[in-house]
Formats: C-alpha cells, structure tokens, sequence
C-alpha cells in the first residue's frame, strides 16, 4: 500500500470532504492533537496509518456521518461514544443541559436531594453530563432498545461516574410515584413522513430515535402524561421537540395540568424545548 503525507493525504481529499472531518479522522488515525497536523505536514503516515485514514475516507465519500466514522461526538464538556444504534448528540440539545442545571440547583439547594430521570437516553449524553457536572444528584438513565445498552455503559464508565443508574424500559412504565425532581427527554419527534430530514440522517441514525406516530407527537404525548405520575409535586419536565411542534407541546401540557411552562429557542431561533412544573 502506497502511503503520503499528512499535507498529501489532506490536500487529495479536499474537494470531495471537508476539510474538518478530513482532519478529524487524521488525528483519530494518529492518535495526535490538531496541532500536529500543522506541526509535522511533512510525516508520512504508517501503512496501518493510511489504511485506517483511507477507510475513514471511503466512509466519508459514502454519506456516513462523521461522528459514526470516528466512533465518537463532543457533547457539552465530554465525548461520548457513538455508533449507529444511537442518535448522534447535537449541540443544541447542550442549551437543555444548562437549564436543567439551573432549575435543579434551586431544588437541591432547598431540599439536599435531587434526582433526575432521562428518559430514551440513547447514547446517554443528557444523562451521564448532568451526573458528571453534579456528583450529588442521582441520575436515572431509561432506554427501551438492548442495542443501546453498550454504548450508555462504555460511556457511563468513561466518564467515571458513580450516582447513575441505567435501566431497560419503555419510558416510564414500572417506575414509582412520586420518585423524580426533574424529567428531561429528547424522544423521536419527526413525522414519517417529512421531507425535511436529511438523506444522512435518515439512512444512518436509528429510526427507532428519530420517528414518531401522529405527527411526530405520540412519545411526547405519552412522556407528558405518565410523567404526572413519577415526578414529585412541583417537579419539572423538560423535553425537546420538533421545529413546528411547541405550540401543540404547549397545549398538550396545559391539557394534562402542567403549569409554569417556559419555551426556549435553540441557536437557530427555532422553539426546540419546553420547560413545565407540574402542579
């Protein structure tokens, strides 16, 4: 196998790739900062080093997102492991982070306990950030799917973290009144039949994270009703939904005695997530 350069190996594959994937899979390939790259141009690359870059590329060429072909996606503070049987992490769902931080803070500062379900954690981003940022707060993580499994505990065991649990369910069944301060849930929420995914979305990312029933509402509707259930008095539910979908989140809230409700904009100015307490 022929091999080339950083620079060569770059400079090559520039038009068809972008030049930050490209960049990422060299430095995954090697092992080595972004700094190297610049640094060391002129290293020509290790047969096993090419042919793991020229996989990558191949990858790449083929639509497969980016963060499946490194196997990882920075979320918040972390990187967390990834593959094709969970949602790759988006950084707008960081700005939910935040505000889960800050209203649990004032619960545990009132009462010295917190805890918080993510319901279908997926790849455990929601989750496992919050229990690293807060080592006082136990954290439930929920997910359905077995093939999911894996991932959430490489990643639960990744980033040390020793006040969370993880449990196979469908949401909310089985769990008892009255256990949660905070549920927090980024469920499937696109319609089957939008022609607004991208083609690298939908043929890659799981269908099972990504579609719902009855105009993409159905597991929010059943997330906003069993919730009344498992969260404390005046605990608060937070959920992500679709780029049309906050005004029939709203009502749907409203409908089930949710009060207290705050809609927050995502960095496109898109009203991506909703803040309830129930009364």
């Amino acid at each position: 196998m022929k091999t080339f350069t950083i620079e060569h190996n770059l400079e090559m594959n520039k038009s068809s790739i972008k030049k930050s994937y490209l960049e990422y899979c060299m430095m995954n390939c090697l092992g080595k900062q972004k700094s190297y790259l610049f640094r060391e141009r002129a290293y020509k690359l290790k047969k096993n080093e090419q042919e793991k870059f020229n996989g990558m590329v191949r990858a790449l060429k083929s639509s497969i997102p980016v963060a499946y072909v490194l196997g990882n996606q920075p979320f918040f503070n972390y990187t967390f492991e990834v593959n094709s049987n969970v949602l790759i992490p988006r950084p707008e769902t960081e700005i939910m982070i935040s505000h889960i931080l800050d209203c649990g803070d004032k619960i545990y500062k009132r009462t010295g306990n917190m805890t918080i379900l993510d319901l279908g954690a997926g790849s455990g981003c929601i989750g496992l950030t919050i229990a690293a940022e807060r080592k006082n707060w136990n954290v439930i993580l929920t997910e359905k799917f077995y093939s999911c499994a894996d991932i959430i505990k490489q990643n639960m065991f990744a980033l040390k973290v020793n006040n969370c649990h993880f449990i196979i369910m469908d949401w909310l069944r089985g769990l008892r009144e009255n256990l949660a301060d905070i549920i927090v849930s980024n469920p499937p929420y696109i319609e089957y039949e939008s022609i607004l995914v991208d083609d690298n979305v939908k043929n890659f990312e799981p269908n099972t994270a990504l579609f719902a029933d009855e105009k993409g509402l159905s597991d929010i509707k059943k997330i906003i009703e069993s919730s009344q259930e498992t969260l404390k008095e005046n605990g608060y539910l937070f959920l992500e939904n679709g780029y049309d979908q906050s005004d029939d989140v709203v009502n749907l809230l409203r409908e089930h005695d949710y009060r207290d409700i705050q809609v927050f904009m995502d960095y496109n100015k898109i009203h991506r997530f909703t803040c309830s307490r129930k009364i």
